[in-house]
């Protein structure tokens, strides 16, 4: 019975670590995520309307990340203030939206839907041939695809 107690608290302590320097890479792996960056010392929390909106948009996951334990990875964000948002794609950071100095973050669900769209939209405007002559207006860029 001892034995079994404690097996049930090193897997316990194992597995509820978090995310971390060592698992983040992993965690962002595959598909949409929208990394909440936090801090125990932050002056605000984040509103929660704007990820109620926006979880499961586009098949999107929410991911907390505690500042403390992911350090090098809030390093390389430059995230500074918190709480602090960014969003990935298979892995590679497409937006981020930092919080001032008081804490307020500048964005809206609407704001990072937009981000997902945008993302999705430029993932398969890449994927477009043209048979023929044509011009595509891509906001206010517009290019010119010729059949060679």
């Amino acid at each position: 019975m001892k034995y079994v107690l404690t097996l049930l608290l090193f897997l316990s302590v194992t597995f509820s670590q978090g995310v971390n320097d060592k698992n983040f890479k992993e965690k962002i792996n595959g598909g949409i995520v929208v990394a909440v960056f936090t801090s125990e010392w932050q002056e605000q929390d984040l509103d929660g309307k704007i990820l109620k909106g926006v979880e499961g948009y586009q098949d999107a996951e929410i991911l907390y990340v505690e500042s403390e334990k992911a350090k090098k990875v809030t390093k390389k964000l430059r995230f500074r203030n918190f709480p602090s948002i960014a969003l990935f794609f298979d892995g590679s950071k497409k937006e981020t939206w930092k919080a001032d100095m008081d804490g307020e973050v500048d964005c809206s669900s609407k704001d990072i839907k937009s981000a997902i769209d945008d993302m999705l939209a430029e993932d398969v405007f890449w994927l477009y041939k043209c048979d023929t002559k044509c011009n595509i207006n891509v906001q206010n860029v517009t290019y010119f695809f010729e059949n060679k």
